[in-house]
């Protein structure tokens, strides 16, 4: 087939606009990239709102608090998705604009579970874990657990067969129920929104589901003398971009090593902004707002994209849409394979209170897992993010409440509704329920009764993706399909495939593009970091 001649894009979000963003590092000039957006602003999910606090609340005329609606922090480590990301930021020029959050500081440490009406802080350290097993009623019955997970029970049959398992099946086997529906639960809950008794161990917990298979325990005291092998072709490609990422960046990198997390001064939106404002510079960019897409076809000289406003051929598509928003687009059987990835909505309240410190707590948030029975969480929550402690200006000893991105003190809070939740229920969709709900969540746990000077509730529909189980197999077969159907020129990438944080988004992406044009454009799906081995 032909080379890359002209490209799209379909979807503008955090997936797309980082697609964008290295195609025009590795694309000469005069290839043109369409971007396709449905709505009528880029970022997707990732969206900050500044609101200008009621004229009685002001201090100054322009006296403001920050919302973040989507994602808010990125999380620093060395895995090469986020040493990437770090240098995605250092080349958009935005290191200026970072909020550092210690490692050691009250948000990154203090971070806690509601269980038996009450807030349970998580251990950050072994003394802690000691402490907290004996006066928080989180833990009780733990301990057991945890020290007969080497002597558990071996892999199912239905697993073997499958070759995958719920992440509440595995986790029930290997620690048992407490420690698999009050802790992996939550934190589920805080990643995906998910139930762990959908969701797959093997894609989302991949390094336990390779212990197990290696070593017969999850836990790594027990490796003995074996390592744990890999078939990966693209292993040891993460670990060249890794060590090229780091050399590049290893000033910048080095001043991150006492941090836990980061967010922006003017919020998340900063990366999408910064990243729409350095592909347009380029002038080989064109992004087609308000114009959602219809349909692909596979023709002789690339693929015709029908839209709303007309229909336009392009020797590659790259689609960053949402697996079943795609499905629509293409043809069996890759839309049946494309619908196997199911999502979540959540909606996103967030509220400022114009009293500083009114929480019982500092830290992070608090999170609620599948343990805390329906009359003590008939919201449907899923946590509550403390965002005056999360970003706040201080985070020492006496740290001053309130956030660097608020120009004012205060309280303020963002309260997560649904999920996995109305997957049998009724989502709440309207703006002042959530907010009513929300309400009466924080003065039922945590005793806030104020009424807040600000608030905002954002319905995200089908934001999260979900891996349930058997999504690998699913990935291996969508590989085969969208190379049989549409011969190489479709290429995939986005949050339904190989990661759903902001992180693996930017940097599959990166390895989507680079895959593409070191092959000249042939042969490629995007899903080969994961459909082309088994473990």
């Amino acid at each position: 087939m032909s080379p890359i001649r002209s490209v799209a894009v379909l979807g503008g979000g955090i997936s797309g606009l980082s697609t964008v963003y290295y195609l025009t590092r590795a694309l000469p000039r005069h290839v043109p990239i369409t971007i396709y957006e449905s709505s009528k602003r880029l970022g997707g999910y990732i969206q900050s709102t500044q609101f200008v606090l009621p004229s009685a609340h002001r201090n100054t005329g322009d006296d403001h608090v920050l919302f973040e609606h989507g994602p808010r922090t990125l999380r620093v480590s060395k895995r090469v998705s986020s040493v990437n990301i770090f240098d995605l930021i250092r080349r958009l020029n935005l290191i200026d604009e970072l909020i550092l959050v210690p490692k050691q500081s009250r948000a990154a440490k203090n971070r806690y579970i509601f269980y038996d009406g009450r807030i349970n802080m998580i251990p950050y350290s072994v003394p802690s874990m000691l402490q907290f097993y004996f006066s928080q009623p989180l833990f009780r019955g733990m301990l057991l657990e945890v020290l007969r997970e080497p002597f558990r029970q071996n892999r199912p049959k239905a697993a073997v067969e499958t070759n995958d398992e719920s992440i509440g099946s595995f986790m029930t086997r290997r620690f048992g129920p407490r420690i698999t529906e009050r802790l992996i639960s939550a934190a589920i809950h805080g990643i995906y929104a998910g139930d762990i008794n959908l969701l797959s161990v093997k894609s989302i917990l991949e390094y336990l589901w390779k212990r197990e298979t290696t070593w017969g325990s999850v836990l790594p005291i027990w490796k003995r003398r074996t390592t744990l092998e890999t078939k990966d072709p693209y292993s040891e490609r993460h670990k060249e971009h890794l060590k090229a990422l780091l050399e590049d960046n290893k000033e910048f990198m080095d001043s991150l090593q006492g941090t836990s997390i980061v967010s922006f001064r003017h919020g998340m939106q900063s990366l999408v902004d910064r990243l729409q404002e350095e592909v347009l510079k380029s002038g080989n960019v064109t992004v087609r707002y308000d114009d959602p897409v219809r349909h692909l076809e596979n023709v002789v000289d690339g693929i015709t994209v029908t839209s709303a406003k007309g229909a336009h051929t392009y020797s590659h598509v790259f689609s960053a849409l949402p697996s079943r928003t795609l499905a629509e687009l293409t043809e069996p059987p890759l839309a049946e394979l494309l619908r196997k990835i199911p999502s979540v909505s959540v909606n996103v309240v967030n509220l400022f209170f114009s009293k500083p410190r009114l929480l019982p707590v500092t830290g992070f948030g608090y999170l609620l897992p599948k343990a805390v029975p329906r009359e003590d969480n008939p919201e449907r929550a899923l946590g509550v993010v403390f965002d005056s402690d999360a970003v706040s200006r201080d985070h020492g000893e006496g740290a001053i409440p309130g956030s660097f991105q608020d120009s004012v003190d205060g309280t303020k809070l963002t309260v997560m509704l649904g999920g996995h939740w109305w997957n049998e229920e009724m989502p709440v969709k309207q703006h002042d329920k959530a907010i009513a709900l929300a309400r009466q969540l924080i003065s039922r746990q945590i005793g806030v009764n104020e009424t807040p000077v600000l608030a905002q509730a954002t319905f995200q529909e089908n934001c999260i993706p979900q891996y349930v189980v058997g999504h690998h197999a699913n990935l291996r077969a969508i590989h085969e399909a969208v190379l049989a159907q549409f011969n190489g020129k479709l290429i995939l990438t986005g949050a339904s495939f190989l990661g759903v944080s902001v992180n693996d988004c930017v940097y599959n992406a990166r390895i989507a593009v680079e895959d593409t044009v070191a092959r000249n454009g042939k042969g490629i799906s995007g899903l080969e970091a994961k459909a082309l081995y088994d473990y």
